[in-house]
């Protein structure tokens, strides 16, 4: 021990005091923080900074230092988004000529922003608010100037250039819809494969156990050819039997390049259904919206499909 009183000063019972360190104070105690009076503790144990620690394999093991998570992300948020909150920095040397661009100063009012996840996502707006609480923020939308409130970690802060360039260009938001189709054609054919592969399961189980029986007329019709039209005429059929759309339900409006974005995300009532896939809407306001355009149930929350795989639009 370091303050152990060396061998021969001390015989018997006998403590000499003057030995001894002087007694600590109150205010000793509130100086030195906490952690010190761990490292404290380890290196009266023998333990010294940066050497190995075992007794056969001695290795420098690093202690697991928790850090804190940011207020409104839970716990499987990506911690990554933070540094979208943090000013960006020019990647490149300025050229002869060029003006130098406006050096954001973090989150806040008046901020231009990009929304990365949501329902409003890939859409531009300037902040009008912050609520430090809960960590969200009030942006007007460029399109349609609606002021929504989405979380702060799911902004992307851009500088006026971007925000001028591409904040009210409906044909970004139109490039990025074909994209979106495709994967939505992609998962109706896989939909589609996976369950033909459960219905051959079915069938071959069914062909198993009749052939227990003694019947094997199940296997002559197993292997009979499908008729493309009769196939066709099943899915539209089914299409029609699963149509969500009556009279009197209220939708939610969301197609972004519809009147530039003028009705998007806003509630409409079902007026009128002429087909399972035909009908016509009217705003709160009392307009009444015909054309083609997309909506979104509020009860169930799926996409209307048109007859089309490939088509995500609705004939009201």
């Amino acid at each position: 021990m370091q303050n152990r009183v060396p061998d021969g000063y001390e015989d018997g019972d006998k403590v000499n005091v003057s030995l001894r360190p002087e007694s600590a104070e109150a205010a000793d105690y509130e100086v030195v923080p906490v952690e010190h009076y761990g490292m404290a503790m380890l290196r009266g144990m023998g333990w010294k900074e940066g050497e190995g620690i075992g007794k056969t394999f001695k290795q420098d093991v690093k202690p697991l230092e928790q850090k804190l998570r940011p207020k409104g992300l839970g716990l499987g948020a990506d911690r990554s988004a933070i540094n979208d909150l943090e000013p960006q920095k020019p990647c490149r040397p300025l050229k002869p000529g060029d003006k130098p661009e406006e050096e954001s100063k973090g989150l806040g009012t008046g901020s231009a922003v990009l929304i990365q996840s949501g329902a409003h996502k890939e859409l531009y707006g300037k902040v009008e608010g912050l609520d430090a609480d809960n960590c969200r923020a009030m942006v007007k939308l460029a399109i349609g100037g609606k002021v929504v409130t989405v979380s702060q970690f799911a902004l992307r802060l851009v500088n006026s250039t971007e925000y001028n360039k591409y904040a009210k260009d409906l044909s970004r938001l139109s490039k990025a819809e074909p994209q979106k189709q495709q994967q939505d054609v992609k998962e109706e054919q896989r939909r589609e494969r996976s369950q033909d592969r459960e219905q051959r399961r079915q069938g071959d189980e069914e062909t198993r156990e009749q052939r227990r029986n003694g019947h094997s007329s199940s296997k002559e019709k197993r292997h009979r050819p499908r008729s493309p039209e009769k196939e066709k005429e099943k899915k539209r059929q089914k299409q029609d039997e699963q149509s969500w759309l009556h009279r009197d339900l209220r939708v939610r409006f969301i197609d972004k390049r519809y009147k530039g974005g003028k009705y998007y995300n806003s509630k409409m009532l079902v007026e009128d259904v002429s087909s399972p896939l035909t009908c016509v809407c009217r705003t709160e306001s009392g307009r009444i919206l015909e054309g083609k355009y997309r909506l979104m149930d509020t009860d169930f929350g799926k996409l209307l499909k048109g007859p089309s795989p490939a088509t995500k639009t609705q004939q009201l």
